[in-house]
């Protein structure tokens, strides 16, 4: 999952935005917040090869961000739902939301 994240930042033809999505459909089974820590992970690392600089390091930005949003969003649905949240339950949660 990590590495479908990375490669997503070091390709500026991917639209970052929608990575979050595509880790839930490739794993529904996955504990919702392993989605997070992909993306924080390859966020991250990221960061230390480029910093902060140039596009690479400001796509690695942007999905610091939507690491942040996709754990609120787990939060959220963690709320309403006894038990653990898997990236299926973040599926039907993003689309009652229509957040896809």
């Amino acid at each position: 999952m990590i590495e479908v994240v990375a490669q997503a930042i070091c390709d500026p033809a991917q639209a970052l935005d929608q990575v979050p999505h595509s880790l839930a459909v490739q794993w529904p089974d996955a504990p919702a917040l392993e989605l997070t820590v992909a993306l924080a992970s390859a966020a991250d690392a990221a960061q230390v090869v480029f910093e902060e600089v140039g596009e690479t390091g400001q796509r690695a930005q942007h999905v610091w961000r939507l690491a942040a949003m996709v754990a609120a969003d787990v939060h959220y649905v963690m709320l309403g739902k006894a038990g653990a949240c898997t990236a299926a339950d973040l599926l039907a949660f993003w689309q009652r939301e229509d957040c896809t």
